[in-house]
C-alpha cells in the first residue's frame, strides 16, 4: 500500500521469539552480541550488533527494543539479542513522530486521498492501537510535550494558515487532550529543555505561554510596541519581534518580558538576513559566517567565520563545529568560545558532533581511521571525552542516538552498543 502504513495488515512476529530465518527491509544480522559487561573499564566497545542499513530513513529506542524506519516498513528488535519483534508496511512519508513508554507514534500518509494521519502502535506487538485522521507532527521527529503529540490539523481548502491552530494528542490513547483556535495575533512554539510550549501575542501585546502538555496558561506578560510586527521568538524572559516581507527581514526588535519594554531596536537588518536565539545570545549570519549580539543592547559582541554549526553552551560560553570548507584548520573539530568576547577558550579536534545527550553533552565520532572509528560523550564544559564504542570506519559522520541502555549510529549500517549490559 504505497503512501501510507498498512495499519490493518498487522504485526509480523518473529516466530517463537527468534529471527526469522530471512531478514525483513533487507537487513541483516551481520554481528552478534558481545560480553559487554565483561570489557575493561574505559576500554572501546565493539558493537553488540550490526545491521545493514542502506534502506534506513529511522532509528529510535532503548535498552529493552530498536525500532528502524525504512522506505517500506517500520521494524522493531528485542534487545539485546536482536530477535525481530514485529514489522508492519510502511508508505512514502511515513515518520517515527516518537517511542513513549509502551507506544510507538507514526505520521503517515495517504497517497490515494492525501489525508494525514497520527497513528499509534503498541510497542511490544506492533498492533494499531488508535489512528488520529486529519493530524500533522508540529515538530519533525518530536513528539513536543511528555505523554502528547503537539500537532497541527491538515491543510484544507480554505484554510492558509493551519499551523495557526494545535491540538495535544494523547500519545497513549490518541484522544484530544487540549485544542486551540487560531490566534487572534501571532503565534510560535517555544522550545526549552523540559519541552514545548505554546506563546501567544494578542493585537494589545500581551504575551500568553502555554503548556505543551495541558495546553493551559503558565505565565503571561504584557508587552507594549509589538503592533507593527509579523512574528516573534522566545527565549526566557526576552523576545525578539521581527517584521518580515517577500522573504525578507525588514527589522527587528528585543523586548524585556519580565517588565515588557523594548529593549532596543534595529531597522538595517544586512540583506534582510534574520536574527535568530543561539540559546539565549542573538546571532545574525549564515553558515560559516556568524555575528553574535549582546541580547539586551543590540551591539555586536564578537564575530566567528569558518563554522557551519554555533550554539551556546551556558551563560559564559558558546560552542562551534563542523568547520567549513574555507576554516583554514579543517582538523579543528569543535571549538568552545567565551560568549563576551568570542575568544577560543578550549579546542577538541578530531571529533565530529553526531547526536546530543543533554544541555552540555554531546555525542561525538572519528571518521575513517586506520584503527577505525570510535563514538564519545563530550563534555562541552571540560572537553572530557569518554569512548563509548568502536566500529568499522566511518567515511563521513553517522547520526546517532542514545538512550538508557542503548547506543545506535547510522550510516550505510546501523551499529548498536548497549553500555549497561
Amino acid at each position: 500500500m504505497d503512501g501510507a502504513i498498512d495499519l490493518d495488515a498487522g504485526a509480523v512476529p518473529a516466530a517463537g521469539g527468534r529471527p526469522a530465518r530471512r531478514w525483513p527491509l533487507g537487513l541483516l544480522l551481520v554481528a552478534v552480541l558481545v560480553l559487554v559487561a565483561g570489557a575493561a573499564p574505559g576500554a572501546p566497545l565493539s558493537p553488540a550488533l550490526v545491521l545493514a542499513g542502506d534502506d534506513v530513513i529511522d532509528v529510535r529506542g532503548d535498552g529493552r527494543a530498536l525500532y528502524l524506519l525504512t522506505r517500506t516498513a517500520v521494524a522493531a528488535y528485542r534487545m539485546p539479542d536482536g530477535a525481530r519483534r514485529w514489522t508492519v508496511p510502511a508508505g512514502t512519508g511515513t515518520q517515527i513522530v516518537t517511542v513513549e513508554g509502551d507506544r510507538v507514534v507514526l505520521a503517515v500518509q495517504d497517497a490515494a486521498s492525501g489525508t494525514a494521519s497520527l497513528a499509534g502502535l503498541d510497542a511490544a506487538t506492533g498492533a494499531a492501537l488508535w489512528r488520529r485522521a486529519g493530524y500533522v507532527p508540529s515538530i519533525y521527529g518530536v513528539a513536543g510535550a511528555a505523554g502528547v503529540v503537539v500537532a497541527n490539523p491538515d491543510p484544507t481548502p480554505g484554510d492558509p494558515n493551519p499551523d495557526r491552530r494545535l491540538a495535544g494528542v494523547d500519545i497513549r490513547t490518541g484522544d484530544l487532550r487540549w485544542s486551540l483556535g487560531p490566534p487572534a495575533g501571532w503565534r510560535e512554539l517555544v522550545f526549552d529543555g523540559a519541552g514545548t510550549e505554546i506563546a501567544d501575542v494578542d493585537p494589545d501585546g500581551v504575551l500568553s505561554v502555554r503548556s505543551g502538555e495541558t495546553g493551559e496558561v503558565v505565565r503571561t506578560a504584557r508587552i507594549a510596541g509589538t503592533g507593527s510586527f509579523t512574528g516573534f521568538f522566545v527565549a526566557g524572559d526576552r523576545l525578539l519581534a521581527f517584521n518580515a516581507g517577500r522573504g525578507l527581514f525588514l527589522d527587528s526588535a528585543v523586548f524585556d518580558l519580565r517588565t515588557g519594554r523594548q529593549l532596543w531596536r534595529r531597522t538595517d537588518e544586512p540583506d534582510g538576513i534574520a536574527l535568530r536565539w543561539c540559546g539565549r545570545l542573538l546571532c545574525l549570519g549564515t553558515q560559516g559566517d556568524f555575528t553574535i549580539l549582546d541580547p539586551d543592547t543590540g551591539r555586536e559582541r564578537w564575530r566567528l567565520a569558518g563554522w557551519a554549526r554555533v550554539a551556546q553552551l551556558d551563560d559564559g560560553h558558546m560552542w562551534a563545529s563542523d568547520p567549513t570548507r574555507d576554516n583554514p584548520d579543517r582538523s579543528a573539530g569543535i571549538i568552545v568560545l567565551d560568549a563576551t568576547t568570542g575568544r577560543v577558550v578550549r579546542r577538541i579536534p578530531g571529533w565530529d558532533v553526531v547526536g546530543s545527550l543533554s544541555h552540555s553533552d554531546v555525542l561525538v565520532a572519528t571518521r575513517n581511521t586506520a584503527a577505525g572509528s570510535l563514538v564519545a560523550r563530550l563534555d562541552l564544559s571540560t572537553g572530557a571525552v569518554t569512548v563509548l564504542g568502536e566500529a568499522g570506519p566511518w567515511h563521513e559522520p553517522p547520526t546517532c542516538l542514545a538512550a538508557p541502555g542503548l547506543l545506535a549510529c547510522r550510516l550505510d549500517r546501523v551499529w548498536i552498543w548497549l553500555p549497561d549490559g
